[in-house]
């Protein structure tokens, strides 16, 4: 079934804490607002998806050497730039997306082979021409026009674009144009969701 998306009122953005809870429905509720009793009753599966992301996302680049922190932040911000220019995409989307998927880790690489900034799959890699997927500016540029592609198949719908990253547009389509029930994917895309509106608001880019 479809995730179930509950409205949440958050007094102070650092303090919106995102909770996920699967009920006997199979359904997904996503809540902030827990009572003392939810948050230490182990009756209550409730899970913390974002604790606090807002304030590690300027500390981003701790994970990079020294000498190369500034550098690769700066040429992840152009790059981001860029290709959010040529796809007509907002800048936040797709730091939301490369600050889930990989942290700003411009050398990461997934247990499934998915590499760099934003863990481009080696099939998409080489559709979109990628000759260096470790090269940010050829990363993102990539990412941002499959998210382009996806934008324009699930005509716009954000939860439904960013489930199809992760789990690929076929999965979408097989569970009848929802969020497939996968957990990494439903875990992944109200997550991606907070730190895109989060971005947003404090415009961190």
């Amino acid at each position: 079934m479809m995730a179930t998306l509950l409205p949440f009122i958050a007094p102070s953005i650092a303090k919106a804490d995102i909770y996920m809870q699967q009920d006997t429905s199979e359904q997904i509720v996503l809540t902030n607002l827990l009572t003392d009793s939810e948050r230490t009753n182990q009756v209550v599966s409730y899970e913390l998806l974002i604790e606090n992301d807002i304030r590690s996302l300027s500390k981003s680049e701790k994970n990079l050497a020294p000498n190369e922190s500034a550098l690769s932040r700066q040429q992840i911000s152009e790059a981001v730039t860029s290709a959010a220019a040529q796809t007509a995409l907002e800048p936040a989307l797709l730091h939301a997306v490369i600050r889930v998927e990989s942290n700003y880790n411009a050398k990461a690489l997934s247990p499934r082979g998915a590499q760099g900034l934003m863990q481009l799959m080696p099939s998409t890699a080489r559709r979109f021409n990628v000759t260096n997927p470790y090269d940010p500016t050829q990363n993102v540029l990539a990412g941002a026009q499959y998210l382009r592609e996806l934008h324009t198949l699930f005509n716009g719908n954000m939860p439904l674009i960013l489930a199809a990253y992760n789990a690929g547009p076929k999965a979408v389509s097989n569970y009848h144009m929802r969020i497939p029930p996968f957990m990494e994917t439903r875990l992944y895309v109200p997550k991606v969701l907070d730190v895109y509106r989060r971005i947003r608001a404090e415009r961190i880019y």
